[in-house]
């Protein structure tokens, strides 16, 4: 059925770029002039097919970028500290507040520039999605570090292990 519409709505803008090429013109150079047949001869390798038959520019949907997966370390962390007396919200570098329902992670720099950004959501082999919201020191390369909330004996029987990691 969707790909009906697909056809359809193409079919319409396709005719009626064709029978009124001077309404596509006439508001300031839209995209449909681009798909009119010039007058000026272009070579083969040139020439624009146009972009009608294409439903990700139609509809505005691009393509997924293809997925990029790397082996980490993992490990665990929590939001509380020993010494602390009051009971404040855990910050992430960042500013966001980590929830102890909320699954955050913490990235090393590396992966930051392997093309993760905070707030990206990367799946964690075994473990589900989990939300970038903290980066870690720079002495970690290739790491991740998974909050736990105020879960210290999670944290710790979590120990070290390595996983694969993939994203967008």
């Amino acid at each position: 059925m969707r790909q009906a519409r697909i056809v359809i709505t193409a079919l319409t803008l396709l005719v009626t770029s064709l029978s009124l090429p001077g309404c596509a013109t006439a508001r300031g150079g839209s995209q449909l002039a681009e798909a009119a047949p010039s007058t000026t001869k272009k070579k083969p390798e040139e020439a624009a097919v146009g972009r009608l038959d294409d439903p990700g520019y139609l509809f505005g949907t691009r393509p997924l970028a293809p997925s990029k997966s790397v082996r980490v370390k993992a490990l665990a962390y929590t939001g509380c500290s020993p010494k602390a007396k009051n009971k404040r919200a855990t910050k992430g570098a960042w500013g966001d507040v980590l929830t102890r329902d909320g699954k955050a992670v913490a990235v090393s720099p590396d992966l930051l520039d392997m093309g993760l950004d905070r707030g990206d959501l990367i799946t964690i082999e075994g473990l589900g999605q989990f939300k970038v919201l903290d980066i870690m020191h720079g002495r970690h390369d290739k790491t991740i570090d998974i909050f736990y909330g105020d879960d210290a004996c999670g944290a710790v029987q979590w120990g070290k292990r390595t996983l694969t990691i993939t994203w967008q």
